[in-house]
């Protein structure tokens, strides 16, 4: 069932790009999906399996294009929500909104601290929310012009290195007690959400990978053997995600299965990254397209209501005094980010545009 916005956590009330995305990859949707994304090089794929009612996996990629003085960047993040916790697609669903929120908000450093903020934001967000009592797991690639590529990774969702006719690798290490201490058990010792002392691991892609994959455990609990034959044997990678996909369904169905494909060669291509001023948003189920209406820099932040499907988003009446309140606090930010502080945080003026996905998958339409 999707989310109003007045179920979100207040801090996030005041983004509408963070509320924009959240809204959107909580809406209803069929049991499963996979999209071909439309000039990016990604597969995006989720199925809810057989055994569970609910969909807590979030499968997402994000590019935000240029816009003056503004870093690009292209992001894939992949969120699990821990079953048996609270309100585990909930807590997916805004690990997934809040990290591309904290992405767009630090645009102008660098990928590894890109990273970091994203990461520890969405803890953040994720712990106001339930208090500790409910999280995600969040695998992510960061991806910029001139950089290598960065991947970081938080709980059990994994990272592959992978290819057609290229030996599988895997490139994280689950924060589990049999991974991470050497202990019994796949209880988690770090998760999105957890609150203070959260330690993302943040490092650059080798060099001469050319795909990588992330995973749910829906995905990779498949022996390990079968998983990097599939995905070494696919000609190409919707292959690879269809296989993959339909043999977690042959070996049970146990848990919601996620998969986000990326040809890294491909990204590097000039027709990749370069596109008009402006962010899209994609999922295995559509794409949504965000245009900056007024750059941050140009006029006061505005805050905006939530957005549907027709309609662009509006300031509503009811935050007009807030919006004075911000003006003369976004005055104070300015002040303290010249004197080496923080910066005040961005909201802009946003128009948004969805479309939906051409191979979704027949079926109920089910919420997740």
């Amino acid at each position: 069932m999707t989310q109003s916005m007045s179920e979100m956590p207040s801090a996030n009330r005041g983004d509408a790009f963070q509320e924009a995305v959240a809204t959107w990859l909580s809406r209803r949707v069929p049991e499963r999906a996979q999209n071909q994304c439309f000039d990016f090089p990604a597969i995006l794929s989720t199925d809810i399996g057989l055994q569970r009612e609910e969909n807590q996996d979030r499968v997402a990629a994000l590019r935000l294009s240029a816009r003056h003085s503004s870093q690009p960047i292209i992001a894939v993040v992949i969120a699990d929500g821990m079953g048996g916790m609270r309100d585990g697609a909930k807590c997916a669903t805004l690990a997934v909104s809040s990290f591309f929120y904290a992405l767009v908000r630090h645009r102008h450093q660098g990928l590894e601290q890109r990273a970091a903020a994203a990461t520890a934001h969405a803890n953040d967000t994720v712990f106001a929310f339930a208090n500790g009592r409910g999280g995600a797991t969040l695998s992510a690639l960061l991806f910029d012009e001139g950089a290598p590529p960065v991947i970081v990774n938080l709980g059990d969702s994994r990272i592959y290195a992978c290819g057609k006719g290229i030996k599988v690798e895997r490139l994280t290490i689950d924060d589990s007690l049999e991974e991470a201490v050497g202990g019994h058990g796949r209880e988690l010792l770090q998760f999105v959400g957890m609150g203070p002392g959260m330690q993302p691991h943040i490092r650059t892609v080798p060099s001469g990978v050319t795909e990588l994959a992330l995973t749910t455990d829906g995905i990779h609990y498949i022996d390990a053997d079968t998983l990097a034959k599939v995905l070494f044997h696919a000609p190409e990678p919707k292959a690879a995600s269809e296989r993959l996909s339909a043999l977690a369904r042959w070996c049970g169905g146990h848990d919601n299965a996620s998969i986000a494909l990326i040809d890294l060669k491909a990204l590097r291509t000039p027709a990749v990254r370069n596109h008009d001023a402006g962010i899209q948003v994609w999922d295995p189920f559509g794409t949504m397209a965000i245009t900056w209406l007024r750059d941050p820099g140009e006029a006061p932040p505005l805050q905006a209501a939530a957005p549907s499907e027709t309609a662009p988003l509006q300031a509503n009446p009811e935050q007009r005094g807030s919006d004075r309140r911000d003006r003369k606090g976004s005055r104070r930010s300015a002040k303290k980010a010249r004197q080496g502080q923080s910066p005040p945080k961005e909201d802009v003026q946003l128009e948004i545009k969805i479309e939906k996905s051409s191979d979704v998958k027949d079926g109920d339409d089910d919420s997740r």
